[in-house]
C-alpha cells in the first residue's frame, strides 16, 4: 500500500513518525506534498520520505491521501484535484469541520474517509472515530479501517456525531486533571516526582479496574467509598465546587466550537 501525505504539519509528521518508527512502512511507500519545500526537505531527511511536486502528484503515487490541512485550506486542495485521475483512489481527510460531502460534490469519482486522529495515535493508542462515503467498496472500508486502526482503535460513526468525538477526545482535559492532582498533592506536602509516580499508577490501576470490570463505572465508584471515609470527602467537595457539571461543560463548549468549524467553512 502506497500512501501520501498532502499538507506537512504537526499531524503529518505524527502519523509518519509512527508508521516508519514501528516498520509498518517503508519510506519509500510514502509521500508528502507542502508549499513549504522548507518543512518537505526536513521531514524527508528525518524520515526518507518522498516528496511530489504538487498535491495532484502525490495523489497519483498512492493508493490513500491524507488530506492534512487545516480546514480553511481543504477548499484550494480540492481545487488543485480536480483534474487528476481520482478513480478507486481513497482520500482521508483529516480536517475539522469539513465534511465529507465536500470532497464528493467537487471530486465524485473519489473515495473519501473522514477521521479525526488524537495525539495519543502518534503512539498508536489513538481513539479514531471515522465516517466513510457510501461510494466505498468492502475492500476500500476494510482498506481504510485498517490503516487507521494502526493508530489505535477506530470507530465507524454517523458524520452527523463525529463533532462530538473531537470533544471528548482531546486528551487536553484529560492531562490537566492529572496534572492537577499531582499539583494537590505538592500542596499537601509531597514532593512533585513523588507525587507525579503516584498519580500515574494510580491512574492507571483506576483504567485496569475500569477494563477489567466491564466499563461500569459507578460500581466502581462505590466500591471505593468507605462510608464517612476519605473518598467520600473528596466527591463530597467536588460535588460543591460543580466539578461534573465544570467537566460537561467544557466538553459541550468544545462541540459547539467543533459545529462551528462546519459553519465557517
Amino acid at each position: 500500500m502506497r500512501i501520501s501525505f498532502i499538507g506537512a504539519g504537526h499531524i503529518t509528521e505524527l502519523l509518519i513518525n509512527h508508521l516508519v518508527s514501528d516498520v509498518m512502512f517503508e519510506a519509500d511507500d510514502l509521500t508528502i506534498s507542502d508549499p513549504d519545500g522548507n518543512r518537505c526537505a526536513e521531514l524527508n531527511r528525518r524520515f526518507g520520505v518522498s516528496v511530489a511536486a504538487d498535491n495532484g502528484e502525490a495523489v497519483s503515487r498512492s493508493d490513500i491521501t491524507f488530506v492534512c490541512v487545516q480546514p480553511h485550506i481543504v477548499r484550494k486542495v480540492i481545487d488543485e484535484l480536480k483534474d487528476t485521475c481520482l478513480r478507486g483512489r481513497i482520500l482521508i481527510s483529516v480536517s475539522a469541520g469539513i465534511s465529507t460531502g465536500l470532497y464528493r460534490s467537487e471530486l465524485p469519482d473519489a473515495v473519501v474517509a473522514r477521521i479525526l486522529p488524537n495525539p495519543p495515535s502518534g503512539i498508536g493508542e489513538g481513539a479514531i472515530p471515522v465516517t466513510i462515503s457510501g461510494n466505498a467498496d468492502g475492500e476500500q472500508v476494510e482498506s481504510i479501517m485498517k490503516l487507521v486502526g494502526l493508530f489505535g482503535k477506530s470507530f465507524i460513526v454517523p458524520e452527523d456525531k463525529i463533532d462530538i468525538f473531537t470533544s471528548l477526545t482531546s486528551p487536553a482535559p484529560v492531562l490537566t486533571f492529572f496534572e492537577t492532582m499531582i499539583d494537590a498533592s505538592v500542596l499537601c506536602g509531597l514532593d512533585r516526582e513523588t507525587s507525579s509516580a503516584m498519580v500515574f499508577q494510580t491512574v492507571m490501576g483506576c483504567l485496569k479496574m475500569w477494563e477489567k470490570n466491564g466499563f461500569n463505572l459507578n460500581e466502581l465508584i462505590v466500591k471505593s467509598c468507605t462510608p464517612a471515609g476519605t473518598s467520600v470527602e473528596s466527591l463530597r467537595v467536588m460535588d460543591q465546587m460543580n466539578f461534573r457539571a465544570a467537566v460537561k461543560e467544557s466538553y459541550r463548549a468544545a462541540w459547539e466550537r467543533s459545529k462551528g468549524f462546519n459553519k465557517e467553512n
